[in-house]
């Protein structure tokens, strides 16, 4: 479910130009929880649109990875 908000809240961001506060509202709205909790908190927006790996194929991302260890 969360890969829905992500994917949302993504959307919101680059094409409606939204707060991360309104990127919250908006998904608690929509009924989109977030994994860990009952309510979305703007750092947990921002630190799931500045995870970039699910933007990337498998092999880059296996790369992209071991690159940061």
């Amino acid at each position: 479910m969360e890969q829905g908000g992500r994917a949302g809240a993504r959307q919101l961001r680059d094409e409606e130009e939204l707060s991360l506060r309104e990127i919250c509202a908006v998904l608690e709205a929509e009924d989109i929880r977030p994994k860990g909790g009952e309510r979305w908190h703007p750092l947990t927006v921002r630190g799931m649109l500045a995870n970039s790996s699910d933007l990337l194929p498998t092999t880059l991302r296996q790369r992209a990875t071991r690159a940061m260890s």
